[in-house]
């Protein structure tokens, strides 16, 4: 977790996805930044995710975390052709979980956060369209909302080069370069670009690219969205949410439809999965959907794709300097399909790997030697369990 002790004049980003922009972006204000990637702007696992902004909750045990990507979010929204979309969300909860989510409830409420417990009728009349006769409530978050992930990557993009970063995004990086113990650059298909430092941003990618005898504790999971068009259009008020015990996060599209997602599962061999959805996943979301929310009775199958992501052992990132690792390397992977709201850490947290300037809030639960104890083979744990 220290700043390396060298002079970083040229940093190559390996990974063009919302992690990589985002890292562009912070240091080329200060530094010569590259950024490469074999097939694009959010071309894999950016590009498929939902783009659902809920840091509260999913960092309720760092505010100084979820206030710095609230932040982030709404000081963005407008720039180079983004847009931040506000809505509440409910995290629906079972007798079983009530008592606990109470609690969480009221100390983010304490820590001025806007988020409050409210039982099942008190939501329904709120958000009449719901049934949940077979829940004891929610949590109400109004502090969220979500993205588009493409344009919000293309915009990081533009900002980073507006601050003078440059991407190529037709370079496959084969090797990482070291001499000495000290980063020197990687290698393409076509050539062999020199860099101060490196910063590996690949998704599930990323452990293929680190030198021998160096690794990073993720594995890769799959996971899936359906794209439901109900009877009638949802409403503008209809909210995000998640159903943790049935392991699905739901939120509307502007257009009125629902997007539907889960299905996670650990996979060792991820280049053998296309983005097609498992006919379970679809099955399954056809049985709860029309239970839970009305006007589904008839619902038309929009679309629904899947994706491969990079799992952590305790769902949040690495961004830092994996063990062994020569000076000048990071990484910044493991983001458990988090990685749009997660990722307005990314950039402070490199530079303080890089440079030791220290941003608004602690990047300890980033570091990479939480995990030396945990075994290769670690149990996955999906974000549904958060």
């Amino acid at each position: 977790m220290c700043a390396s002790t060298r002079e970083h004049d040229h940093v190559v980003i390996v990974g063009a996805g919302v992690a990589g922009c985002h890292a562009a972006r912070n240091l080329a204000v200060d530094h010569e930044v590259t950024v490469l990637d074999r097939s694009g702007i959010a071309a894999e696992a950016t590009g498929l995710s939902a783009g659902i902004i809920a840091p509260t909750l999913f960092y309720s045990d760092a505010p100084d975390i979820a206030r710095h990507a609230n932040d982030f979010f709404r000081e963005f929204d407008g720039s180079h052709g983004f847009t931040f979309t506000k809505r509440d969300r409910i995290d629906v909860m079972t007798e079983a979980e009530a008592a606990e989510a109470q609690e969480l409830a009221s100390r983010l409420s304490d820590e001025g956060f806007p988020v409050a417990y409210r039982d099942s009728g008190a939501v329904t009349e709120r958000y009449p369209q719901f049934n949940l006769e077979e829940f004891a409530g929610a949590v109400v978050y109004e502090d969220t909302g979500w993205v588009d992930p493409y344009t919000y990557a293309t915009a990081l993009q533009s900002a980073a080069r507006e601050r003078g970063a440059t991407f190529d995004l037709d370079a496959e990086v084969t090797d990482l370069v070291s001499d000495d113990g000290d980063v020197s650059g990687v290698e393409t298909e076509s050539e062999t670009i020199e860099a101060d430092a490196v910063v590996i941003a690949a998704g599930w990618r990323t452990s293929s690219l680190l030198p021998d005898g160096v690794d990073v504790q993720i594995r890769p999971y799959r996971t899936q969205v359906v794209v439901l068009e109900p009877e009638g259009p949802l409403s503008s008020e209809f909210p995000l949410g998640r159903v943790g015990s049935e392991h699905v996060y739901f939120r509307p599209e502007h257009n009125g439809d629902l997007l539907i997602g889960g299905g996670h599962y650990p996979i060792d061999d991820p280049a053998s999965y296309t983005t097609d959805v498992d006919e379970s996943f679809r099955l399954d979301i056809a049985d709860f959907v029309p239970e839970f929310v009305d006007g589904f009775d008839d619902a038309g199958f929009v679309n629904g794709w899947a994706g491969i992501d990079a799992a952590s052992p305790d769902t949040r990132p690495v961004i830092d300097a994996p063990r062994g690792a020569p000076d000048g390397l990071l990484v910044a992977t493991g983001f458990n399909g988090l990685g749009i709201m997660t990722s307005p850490v990314v950039g402070p947290t490199v530079r303080e790997r890089l440079t030791g300037e220290s941003p608004s809030f602690s990047t300890d639960l980033f570091a990479a030697d939480r995990f030396e104890d945990v075994p290769e083979s670690f149990e996955y744990v999906s974000t549904s369990d958060v």
